[in-house]
Formats: structure tokens, C-alpha cells, sequence
């Protein structure tokens, strides 16, 4: 049993993880309250029976012994926990969505949501879920919102400033993960975006009294404004409004057209797929990481196998592409595409770098794509095949791993563009660094000369 690292924060309760398919967490004194009331009045059936809500039931089971617990709630377990800086655009979106429709729900009845941060909001392998249960309380009485300036940062400031300038801005949630400074978004907007009225009153404006009220140190709870259930319901169809409004700019990448490109045929993608379809058969993963991942295809036969799936790509736009067509397409589920540099993959951020966890404590997957990716990482991000090899068996049970040849046309474009000497690479070099850590099980040539190899981990 872990105590999860990122729940420290929250004076109403903590969130354990079991090593099996159950999330613990227990209601300390300061959330009773707050809790008592929304299950007396409704409010968690309520928003479960929406899909809004990660459902949860109390249990006598208490998981640490040396604090006052009240109540210990079971969850079920998110196959991947996910962050705002490796979601599509679209994701984001969504996530914001979520907190608006809650709040929208809940408001006519005496409640509100206490924060507005977009790590309560995960993948639960169907769909985007309300998780923080706590978060839900009673509202105060002619408050306004006491979340509205976290929501904005966490956001719509992020949204705009990746839908008006450059989609790659959302990687800097590495650097804010308490939500982008309102100030940064304003200066980072066109003019032109400044003066649509929703933008400048959620935004500007907001931007400008909050910086009023940090150089006064304080706020004059005597000046504080009144508002009413309807001028909440209001703020928040306002907001709704403003999100939706906001949208990515539909520029292609490279990745996006490489279809188009490619050195290998329609046969090659069918004889590639026939062979992730026997090995997913045949080690039945629950967990399957899909490195590399382009517009997700490969992703989409593993999922269809029964996996949850985790594509991963380094191109923006590639995933993108991949949740809408998630969100669009019913019949595909269980995968949640994710942004990020492989590279550079996602480290330990936050309080003593643990409060949100790195790419590698998230696994190890049961098993590994890695389909036409080491090339890249050896001949463009110089990293050594060594390296990889041993990350790889740091992050995955069993791989099934494409190694292209140095003489492939793409592998020689990239042997092109470099000017000074690359890394060692070719097939004997291949084998003997993979084989420090994995047992070949299988091996399949393709017509186009790359082979595909399915590895387990040496025990």
C-alpha cells in the first residue's frame, strides 16, 4: 500500500494505492463535514450517474493507524494517472468541460466544487472522470467561486495561450504545475484576442486585480463582492462559453502526412499489425505502452486485442489527432494519448520531486511498441542503443521492438541530416545490446527489409 504522493496537500483526507486495482482514501476531520453533506443530500449519486464523478464506497477497512480517520472510501483504480502537460489540446478542453458541468449540477443544489485543479480530472479508460471526491463541499452563502482564479490558470490561460500562439505551450505545465501565471497568458496573447469581451473579463481583467491584490498583500473581506446562485450559474456558462470557443489551430505536422510518405507499403502495415495482434494474443497484457506511437493505428489493434493502451507520441498534433478520434469513434476506447519528448521524457516534479511521479514510476507495462522509434533515438537524439535497451527493460515486461536498417531510406535521411559522426548503429549492434537485457522470442522480416522482434524480459 502507497501513500499517493501528489494527495499530501489536501487537510480533508489522503489517497493510498494498492499494488491491485484499488484506490483508498480517508476523510480526516476538516472534510467531514463537507462530505456528510453531499452523501446525506445526493450529490455523489447524482454526479456518478452522469459519468461526471469516479464512484466510490465507504468501508470499515482503515489503511494507516496513526491518525483520526472518519471515513476510508474504495475507488477503483485509474489504469494510468496522466498531467496536463503530456494531454492533447483537446483533453485539456475536455478536463475544463468537466469542472463546468459539475459545477453547473451541483450549484441549485447548495454545493460547488472547492478547487478547480486539472489533475482531478483523469483518463478512466472509457472516459474523462471527476476523481477528487472531497473536492466536492458546501457553498458558502453569496460567495463567489472560491476555484474561479485556480480554473482560469489551470485552464484558459494554457488553452489560449496554445490555441493563439503555439500548441507547444502547453509543455510548460512542467514549470507551473500550480497553474500558469495569468499575466504570462496576457502578455503571451495577440492584441487582436485581448479585446474579445469573455477573454478580456476572465483573463485581462482578472489578470489585472489579481496583480492589485497580491501588491496589497490581502483582501478586504468587507469589499469582497456578494454573488447569488444565479450570478454563479451565470460566471459559469460564461466560462463554458469562452472555453468552447477556444481552438487549436489545424496546422499539419510532419507526422500527420507521413503516411503519405512512408518507404513501405500497405502490406508491410497489415504483416506489422498481424504480428501485434498474435503477441498481444498470446501475453494477453493488461498494460500496453505504445512508444512512438504517430496518429495511434498500432495503438487502436492492441486496444481492439482487450489492453489499455498508452500512446505516446512527441508531436502535438499527432495526438491530438488520435483523442479526437477517440472521442469521435464509440467503438475505440481503453487509449489515452499522451504528448511527450521520448527524449526527455516525463520526470518527478513537483514537492521533493515526487509529488507528481515520472514516466518510469508509472510502469512497467506489461508490454512495449517501440515501432520504428530507435532509429530515431539513436540517429537524431544521439541517444546510445545501451541506453535504450536498458530503459526499455526499465519500462516494459516484454517488447515488440522494428529495427530499421542503416540503409532504409528513412534511416539514411537521417544519417544525412547529421554532420558529424553517429552513434554505433546496425543489426549485430542491435542484438547484442538488446540481448543484455531480453530473450529473443520471435523475429519477423518484413518485404522492406526491417524486421520486428518480440523480446522478454530476462527475469
Amino acid at each position: 500500500m502507497i501513500n499517493d504522493s501528489g494527495s499530501f496537500r489536501d487537510p480533508s483526507g489522503s489517497v493510498y494505492v494498492s499494488n491491485h486495482d484499488s484506490v483508498y482514501r480517508h476523510v480526516f476531520q476538516p472534510g467531514v463535514s463537507d462530505y456528510e453533506a453531499s452523501k446525506q443530500n445526493g450529490i455523489y449519486d447524482i454526479l456518478y450517474n452522469a459519468g461526471l464523478l469516479i464512484g466510490h464506497k465507504e468501508i470499515s477497512k482503515k489503511i494507516i493507524a496513526d491518525t483520526e480517520i472518519y471515513y476510508c472510501l474504495k475507488h477503483p483504480k485509474i489504469p494510468m494517472v496522466s498531467y496536463p502537460w503530456e494531454w492533447p489540446f483537446s483533453m485539456l478542453k475536455d478536463a475544463a468541460i468537466i469542472h463546468l458541468d459539475i459545477m453547473e449540477m451541483i450549484i441549485p443544489l447548495g454545493f460547488w466544487l472547492r478547487d478547480a485543479n486539472a489533475f482531478n480530472v483523469q483518463y478512466d479508460g472509457e472516459k474523462l472522470v471527476f476523481i477528487d471526491t472531497l473536492s466536492v463541499g458546501k457553498k458558502s452563502a453569496e460567495s463567489p467561486w472560491v476555484a474561479y482564479g485556480q480554473f482560469c490558470s489551470h485552464f484558459l490561460a494554457p488553452l489560449v495561450m496554445a490555441a493563439y500562439r503555439d500548441i507547444r505551450l502547453l509543455s510548460m505545465w512542467r514549470s507551473y504545475i500550480n497553474g500558469f501565471p495569468l499575466d504570462l497568458a496576457v502578455k503571451t496573447l495577440p492584441v487582436g484576442k485581448k479585446i474579445i469581451p469573455r477573454l478580456f473579463t476572465h483573463l485581462v481583467l482578472h489578470s489585472k486585480f489579481q496583480r492589485i491584490a497580491d501588491k496589497k498583500g490581502h483582501i478586504n473581506e468587507r469589499k469582497r463582492a456578494k454573488v447569488s446562485e444565479l450570478g454563479l450559474i451565470g460566471l459559469i456558462r460564461s466560462l463554458r462559453k469562452t472555453i468552447s470557443g477556444i481552438h487549436m489551430k489545424q496546422a499539419l505536422s510532419f507526422w500527420e502526412t507521413y503516411n503519405d510518405i512512408r518507404t513501405y507499403e500497405s502490406n508491410d502495415i497489415k504483416e506489422k499489425s498481424v504480428f501485434i495482434e498474435t503477441v498481444v494474443a498470446r501475453i494477453k497484457p493488461d498494460v500496453v505502452w505504445d512508444l512512438g506511437a504517430n496518429t495511434g493505428d498500432f495503438s487502436i489493434v492492441a486496444a481492439s486485442k482487450g489492453a489499455f493502451v498508452v500512446s505516446i507520441d512527441g508531436d502535438p498534433v499527432c495526438t491530438e489527432s488520435l483523442y479526437k478520434r477517440i472521442v469521435k469513434d464509440s467503438s475505440i476506447k481503453k487509449i489515452l494519448p499522451l504528448t511527450m519528448d521520448l527524449s526527455n521524457p516525463s520526470p518527478g516534479l513537483g514537492w521533493n520531486n515526487q509529488e507528481r511521479m515520472s514516466l518510469n514510476q508509472r510502469g512497467p507495462a506489461d508490454l512495449l511498441l517501440a515501432l520504428a522509434l530507435i532509429h530515431h533515438l539513436v540517429l537524431s537524439s544521439s541517444i546510445p542503443l545501451s541506453h535504450v535497451a536498458e530503459w526499455f527493460a526499465q519500462i516494459a515486461r516484454h517488447i515488440i521492438v522494428e529495427f530499421v536498417p542503416p540503409e532504409d531510406p528513412m534511416a539514411r535521411r537521417l544519417i544525412k541530416n547529421r554532420l558529424e559522426p553517429h552513434l554505433p548503429y546496425g543489426y549485430e549492434a542491435f542484438k547484442e545490446n538488446f540481448g543484455k537485457y531480453f530473450i529473443f522470442i520471435e523475429e519477423k522480416c518484413l518485404s522492406n527489409k526491417r524486421s520486428l522482434f518480440c523480446c522478454e524480459k530476462k527475469k
